[in-house]
This record gives C-alpha cells, sequence and structure tokens, in this order.
C-alpha cells in the first residue's frame, strides 16, 4: 500500500472518530413535555423518497465525518457506536486497532476533505461505487496536547474509488482504493 493510500486509510479512520465527538455534550435540561398531540395528517401525497445516489453519496461523506469522530472521542466504546452506522460491523475492530494507535500517539483529527465527486455508480443489487477526486490537503492528524500538525492525509487531488454495500437499509463504506490516475471529468 503506498503512503497516500495508507493517508487515506488513515483519514477515513480520523474522519469517522470526528462524527462520533460531534454529538456529545452535557446532558440535556430537564423540560416539561406537552400534552401527546393527535396524530399528523399528511398533506398531498406519500413523503419524497433521497434518489439512492443521493443516499450513497450521504453515506459516503458521512464516513469522513464518522472516522474524524471516533477518533476524537478517545473512547473505543464510542468509536464503535459512531463507527457502526458507517461499516460493516466486521470492519470496526480493526478500525478501532487503528484508532488506538493513533490515541497512543495523542492524535486527533483537523480539517476535512473537500469532496469533488465525479460519479456514483451501482455496481450490482445493493452495491455503489463514488468516485471521487478528493482533496485531502486540509485534513489530517494532530498532536492533541500542543496543536502541532503531525500529517496529513494526502494530496490535493487523490483519484479514489470507494465502494459501498446496502446492509439492513442503510449504505455502508466497504472499502477505498486510490486509483493511480490524475483525476479527470
Amino acid at each position: 500500500m503506498h503512503s497516500s493510500a495508507r493517508a487515506a486509510a488513515r483519514l477515513l479512520a480520523a474522519a469517522l472518530a470526528a462524527a462520533a465527538a460531534a454529538g456529545c455534550g452535557a446532558g440535556a435540561a430537564p423540560v416539561r413535555l406537552p400534552r401527546k398531540p393527535s396524530p399528523a395528517q399528511l398533506a398531498g401525497g406519500p413523503a419524497a423518497r433521497l434518489p439512492v445516489r443521493q443516499l450513497v453519496i450521504a453515506a459516503y461523506e458521512g464516513y469522513w465525518r464518522a472516522t474524524s469522530d471516533a477518533l476524537d472521542s478517545r473512547d473505543p466504546a464510542r468509536a464503535r457506536a459512531i463507527l457502526s452506522g458507517y461499516v460493516p460491523r466486521a470492519a470496526v475492530p480493526g478500525l478501532i486497532r487503528g484508532l488506538r494507535q493513533l490515541w497512543r500517539k495523542d492524535e486527533i483529527a483537523y480539517g476535512s476533505p473537500q469532496f469533488h465527486i465525479m460519479s456514483v455508480r451501482l455496481t450490482g443489487p445493493g452495491t455503489a461505487a463514488v468516485h471521487d477526486c478528493i482533496d485531502l490537503s486540509h485534513a489530517g492528524f494532530q498532536d492533541s496536547r500542543t496543536g502541532v500538525l503531525v500529517g496529513g492525509l494526502g494530496p490535493s487531488h487523490e483519484y479514489l474509488i470507494t465502494t459501498l454495500a446496502l446492509v439492513h437499509g442503510r449504505w455502508l463504506v466497504t472499502g477505498a482504493v486510490p486509483v493511480v490516475r490524475p483525476c479527470g471529468r
């Protein structure tokens, strides 16, 4: 695996970590709940459903945020909970092992990738591939104690093909492969 592929893998893990941290905060304030409302009636037809392409893109981009949140959580249980919504269950232990290595070095995520999605292809029943000319130059790792940047995730134009599978009604990231060729539209 070449260095930008390793960096992309580290970013994927970092993005998942960042998404988890965003959800934490103080407990909810005590409030009085209103009376139970009467059942709502929809005006018009059935609720709109997003096209598959949009669902796949949302899962792909959410995966990157989630890896950062999982990394920033610095907690294996919390990271597992975050990652489980974006990758297959079997992939979570390996990602947690990778996060533990970063945690031992006191690294957290900084920044985020910029997406330049070229295409989304349905590759079979319940499978898809996102072709992205991703800009990884705005994301990486920093020392949590000093704030010093300790590594970037990759170049400004990395052709990345990420595979996803529809599992129990949810698109999950199953792999990512950097392509050694220039990004093109």
